[in-house]
């Protein structure tokens, strides 16, 4: 029998165990995509356990875990930032970070998932969801722009001592349906 996803929050109880997976599924996302060393060293140091234990412990930043039984399957973090000045919808909140494992990308799980980042967004106030996505990443561009995100600007994200000009993409919040 299969078990069902559950998504539930994060907890400083997690670190370890997110770290390991935002590691792996960073890498897996990026690796057709930049050299393994700057992937290695960038993941060294955004998802080491402290990183992540900081991130689960930062009172704007929530954090929701997808699993299967006890196999972690996806992961997003919503976070309270100050958006960038393109990013003109009422009050934003940023998606930081969605990530699938890849053996359940295209099953459905990222658009659950998404769902309960909307959920999130309504529960915190939020009207807008905004993030940023490398353009070369058009699997993940293709998915959020499913799903009713538009690009609305640009900002600078450094990676491997270079400044890279990802887009910024914006969507209303949607109401739990």
């Amino acid at each position: 029998m299969k078990t069902a996803t559950q998504i539930r929050y994060g907890t400083p109880a997690d670190a370890e165990r997110l770290a390991r997976f935002a590691a792996q599924t960073f890498t897996a996302t990026y690796r057709d995509l930049d050299s393994a060393k700057d992937i290695a060293d960038y993941v060294a140091e955004h998802f080491s356990v402290t990183a992540v234990a900081d991130v689960l412990c930062d009172p704007a930043c929530t954090t929701l875990l997808a699993e299967e039984g006890a196999m972690l399957t996806g992961y997003a973090v919503v976070r309270q930032k100050e958006p960038p000045r393109c990013v003109t919808g009422p009050l934003p909140i940023n998606l930081w970070r969605l990530y699938l494992d890849e053996a359940f990308i295209g099953k459905g799980l990222g658009a659950r998932l998404l769902a309960e980042v909307h959920a999130e967004a309504v529960r915190q106030g939020a009207a807008t969801l905004w993030l940023g996505v490398y353009d070369r990443n058009v699997r993940a561009v293709q998915f959020y722009e499913r799903f009713g995100f538009r690009k609305v600007g640009n900002h600078e994200f450094l990676f491997a001592g270079g400044t890279y000009i990802d887009p910024i993409y914006a969507a209303p919040v949607r109401a739990a349906v």
